[in-house]
């Protein structure tokens, strides 16, 4: 009797606690809390492109997605997302590599965002450890103040950030000067670091 009295409260106050609508903004916090839980359950695998979405692109970039012809590309079972889109002067480019002797121009830009899981912390720092030891030729220049730790190269326009077990690698060409892309670069990863 006793047993069932108390199931019989709990139900009730549970009902009740469901019955009252919690406030929008909680709603969509929990809701986007809920999807990144679900990430972080089931790891990024074939989530790649939703570290950093579209529409988080085309306002970094400050270009419109339908106008530039972006692509999205995945790689299946990884958490990888290739993005390429047509710079605002595509059209002379290709014209210009066209001509004999004309230095190439690239008349795309291109965004790689792939993320390294190595199911530890101690194992993804040992991993950029050994980047800035045995590649610090490739890897040349430290980048404070983003993530637990991070390189970049300028030879790859590759930037890895570590944030606890993971390691968050961007390529990005955009400024045909390769070290110029490692503040934007910077700026993605930033994006893709809070969902982590």
């Amino acid at each position: 009797m006793i047993r069932s009295t108390v199931f019989s409260t709990l139900v009730c106050l549970l009902l009740f606690s469901c019955a009252q609508e919690p406030p929008k903004e909680a709603v969509a916090n929990a809701a986007e809390l809920a999807q990144w839980a679900k990430y972080k359950a089931e790891g990024w695998k074939n989530h790649g492109c939703e570290l950093i979405s579209d529409a988080e692109v085309e306002t970094l970039f400050a270009f419109n997605g339908k106008e530039a012809t972006l692509n999205a590309r995945q790689l299946p079972n990884q958490a990888f997302c290739l993005r390429t889109w047509n710079k605002p002067d595509w059209k002379e480019r290709e014209t210009n590599n066209e001509k004999e002797g004309a230095s190439w121009l690239n008349p795309q830009n291109r965004l790689v965002v792939q993320l390294f899981d190595y199911t530890s912390e101690e194992h993804a720092k040992q991993q950029i450890q050994n980047l800035r030891r045995d590649r610090r030729t490739t890897y040349e220049e430290d980048v404070p103040g983003l993530g637990e730790d991070a390189l970049w190269s300028t030879s790859t326009v590759t930037l890895l950030v570590r944030k606890g077990q993971f390691v968050v690698n961007i390529a990005l060409e955009v400024s045909d000067t390769p070290h110029d892309n490692l503040a934007k670069a910077k700026d993605a990863a930033a994006l893709a670091l809070k969902k982590l």
